[in-house]
């Protein structure tokens, strides 16, 4: 192992290193497109696991709503279904920023197909303006918080709190009265929905960040020999 050249030193001596260098990139640009459809296959695997579970215990319950078994029913399947709906949205905010960070690698690389010969740029258009983070081209949208609302994992994170409200109500109408306990329920989705739209948020807010700490790293050692 000892004897092998450096990986710099074969790079240095490919005989055509400008086509290694473009086979390279085509090779990432596949990897890329790869990862950000594994990325929007386990979203969907992932949300319809949830509504799947969340469905099956809805028709489970309807079987027992009639029957002494319908409390306990609810106060074991509710909690494990908030919680799986608590993983789910997290790792669904997880994916969309996986993402949008292969989406921003995959726009790089166009840059570079937009140089390659004169006149490149007319069939390797980039976003002129501000725009959604998930759009491959500008198509008139501006980029807005409240695009927040739009996405799958506030979706679930919306149909989860509607559970977990639906739980709290199922508690206190054994304690209190219906208008209160209805009041209570209501309180815990609105808190929970902005919650969630906070987490989102807060992680989209990131992504600028982590892509142009993406951009800007240098392989080590690579000034070496400035």
């Amino acid at each position: 192992m000892d004897d092998l050249p450096d990986a710099r030193d074969s790079a240095e001596r490919l005989p055509d290193r400008p086509s290694a260098f473009l086979s390279a990139l085509l090779t990432e640009q596949f990897i890329l497109e790869s990862a950000r459809n594994a990325t929007v296959s386990e979203s969907g695997t992932r949300a319809s696991i949830y509504l799947t579970t969340l469905s099956s215990s809805l028709v489970a319950f309807g079987f027992l709503a009639d029957t002494p078994f319908a409390v306990v029913f609810l106060a074991a399947v509710l909690p494990m279904v908030f919680l799986l709906g608590v993983f789910t949205y997290v790792r669904l905010v997880e994916t969309s920023l996986e993402d949008v960070a292969a989406l921003a690698a995959l726009q790089q690389i166009r840059r570079y197909y937009r140089t390659i010969l004169p006149g490149g740029e007319r069939y390797f258009p980039m976003p002129a303006r501000d725009h959604a983070p998930n759009e491959m081209l500008d198509i008139g949208g501006a980029a807005s918080w409240r695009r927040v609302f739009s996405t799958l994992s506030s979706a679930i994170g919306a149909v989860n709190s509607v559970v977990a409200g639906a739980g709290v109500v199922a508690l206190l109408v054994h304690v209190t009265t219906t208008s209160f306990a209805v009041t209570g329920g209501g309180v815990v989705v609105l808190v929970l929905l902005v919650l969630h739209g906070l987490f989102q948020e807060r992680r989209y807010a990131q992504l600028p960040r982590i892509i142009r700490a993406a951009r800007s790293a240098r392989t080590p050692g690579a000034d070496d020999d400035d």
